[in-house]
């Protein structure tokens, strides 16, 4: 079976999971293209009546660290048997990872997050609130900025293709593969006010670090710093999502002897990949249980909290 074991393997994207589905009785298909016409590949598993858990990879070009942790946390799951729903879009930002791939083959500085508009399409999501952070970082309208929000919300394709995924599927849970920093976000990631279903959150992401050798921190999006126009918050306000980020690896001091600590490319994704996958796969297992779990406890008669207005501000 065609696989993901490399940084220069994650153009074969469609090939691995496509194998993947044959094996465990999944469906692919393009869902749609990019600015430079590359496909965006959606892969369906298990029962379409069960509760859709949604994965998302390589939403910026540089962060492929993350393409392989979706990759081998999705086996993982599947080899789980959970009753869920699994829909996979592997890899969002193709035309930037196509181009960050060119550059390292040929030894050259590599750092495109953005999409090939320049784009950077974790901010070109819906607003869920009324005014942006002053946050370098938190969504610019700066053309020239690695955090270049767009011209619009949802203006890129790769954008168009999520939401209307999302708006047909309306996933239950979602967790997004990013990278760095050996972290769990949950919303907010726009204001710093508690997400009324802070407790839900933790319990499944405290569920996701105990089932780790080296736990990931858990906190809230905005305390790593605020961002608008984000996924998970836009995924956890329209849907009542439960929506986590996973920041996939640290740098290691290697960097530093090897000479590569000033190529970005290098910064986001670690030499020796496998140690930062493995270590990721059963947390994602983990949590996933533990949501069900909590699903389960409230069909049993739990009380279930209100879903509050979406925060502002």
């Amino acid at each position: 079976m065609a696989s993901l074991l490399s940084y220069q393997a994650v153009e074969g994207v469609a090939q691995a999971f496509s194998a993947l589905a044959s094996r465990y009785g999944g469906q692919g298909q393009v869902a749609g293209r990019s600015v430079e016409g590359r496909e965006l590949w959606r892969f369906d598993f298990g029962h379409q009546d069960d509760r859709v858990v949604l994965l998302t990879g390589m939403i910026h070009g540089v962060e492929l660290i993350g393409g392989l942790a979706l990759w081998s946390s999705v086996q993982a799951i599947l080899q789980a048997e959970l009753p869920i729903r699994l829909v996979v879009l592997p890899m969002l930002n193709p035309d930037g990872v196509h181009h960050n791939l060119r550059r390292i083959e040929a030894g050259r500085w590599a750092a495109r997050r953005c999409n090939a508009r320049g784009v950077d399409l974790n901010r070109n999501f819906p607003m869920v609130c009324e005014r942006r952070p002053w946050h370098p970082f938190s969504g610019s309208k700066i053309r020239w900025s690695a955090h270049y929000r767009g011209e619009a919300e949802l203006s890129e394709p790769e954008t168009q293709t999520v939401a209307q995924v999302a708006e047909v599927l309306r996933p239950w849970l979602a967790f997004g593969f990013h990278s760095f920093g050996n972290l769990l976000l949950y919303p907010w990631a726009h204001t710093a006010q508690p997400h009324p279903r802070t407790a839900e959150y933790r319990a499944i992401g405290e569920a996701f670090c105990a089932a780790q050798a080296q736990p990931y921190r858990l906190m809230p999006a905005h305390g790593l710093y605020p961002i608008v126009g984000d996924l998970d918050d836009w995924l956890d306000a329209r849907f009542q999502t439960l929506a986590f980020t996973v920041e996939v690896s640290r740098p290691g001091w290697s960097l530093l002897r090897t000479g590569q600590a000033l190529n970005p490319f290098h910064v986001m994704n670690p030499p020796e990949p496998e140690g930062a996958v493995a270590q990721v796969v059963p947390g994602v297992v983990a949590a996933i249980r533990s949501a069900l779990g909590e699903l389960g406890a409230r069909r049993r008669g739990a009380p279930v909290p209100a879903v509050a207005p979406v925060a502002q501000g």
